[in-house]
Order: structure tokens, then C-alpha cells, then sequence
């Protein structure tokens, strides 16, 4: 298995954590823009949730201005897949709680992409902030759902 990132110290962190878990000898970190050379059987991505401008290092992990990073990784996926591979889309949608991307954008880039959804398996979150009435944020984080996209060709 190979894990991919382009940040160095996410690289560095992953191998690290491969090692403590002792799967280093099937599992390896790649610095890489996004995807590893070849296909495979599953992707999997947790890109940034938010399509805003990041100011930080920290903000990158969250922040992909425009979707850029999760469009993307749509457009590119069936290219990196097996031919009965299934990629894995880990996604917030607070984006579409605070009006920065729509359900219908996500669903148009998925169908553009020439994949489809295979199923969606939902969970809300369970963090402090998500029952903070005094957090600015409180009314889309209260309603905001993370799902994993089980994503095939069609």
C-alpha cells in the first residue's frame, strides 16, 4: 500500500506512524503531487474540506481554494483505479452548510468525472464544537455531515 501527500512532514508523519504499527513492510509514505504511478484495487482521500484560501500550513489541511484539490482528485481517479476498483471519498459537508459548495457541484464533478456513487455511508460529528452554541459556527457545524463516498466507474 502506498500513501501519498505533498507535504514532506505528513510523509514523514505517516511512515513514523507505518513503523509504530508495524506495517512498514506493506505499507510506504511517497511524496507525491497526488497520486502514485499505476492503478489499484482502492483509493482512498481525505482532502481538505473547506474551498477557501489557506494563510498557513496548518490552513492547507483544511483549506483547497475552489475545490481544486477534490475536483481533481475526481477527474483523476478512474485513471488510478483497478478495473473494478472503488475509490473512497472522505468528505465534510459543512462546505455546502456555509454556502461555499453545493451538493449538486459535487455530484456534477463525480458524474463528470465518469464515476459514479455506489453508496454513501453517513455519520455526524460527535465534537465539542458541533453542540457550542456560542461557536460562530455553531448552526452549520450542528447540522454538518461527514460521509465516505464509495465511488465506481460507470
Amino acid at each position: 500500500m502506498e500513501a501519498t501527500d505533498n507535504e514532506p512532514r505528513a510523509i514523514a508523519c505517516a511512515a513514523e506512524n507505518f513503523r509504530n504499527l508495524g506495517v512498514q513492510d506493506r505499507a510506504v509514505a511517497v511524496l507525491a503531487d497526488m497520486f502514485p504511478p499505476g492503478r489499484a484495487p482502492l483509493v482512498v482521500c481525505n482532502p481538505p474540506w473547506i474551498p477557501a484560501t489557506p494563510h498557513s500550513t496548518l490552513d492547507s489541511a483544511v483549506y483547497d481554494p475552489g475545490s481544486r484539490m477534490l475536483f481533481r482528485f475526481l477527474n483523476e481517479l478512474p485513471d488510478h483505479l483497478e478495473q473494478d476498483g472503488e475509490g473512497w471519498l472522505v468528505l465534510s459537508d459543512l462546505p455546502e452548510h456555509l454556502g461555499l459548495r453545493t451538493r449538486d457541484d459535487l455530484l456534477g464533478a463525480i458524474g463528470a468525472a465518469g464515476l459514479k456513487v455506489a453508496e454513501r455511508l453517513d455519520t455526524r460529528p460527535t465534537h465539542p464544537k458541533a453542540s457550542d452554541r456560542d461557536d460562530p459556527l455553531f448552526e452549520a457545524r450542528s447540522a454538518e455531515v461527514t460521509s465516505l463516498w464509495r465511488l465506481v466507474r460507470r
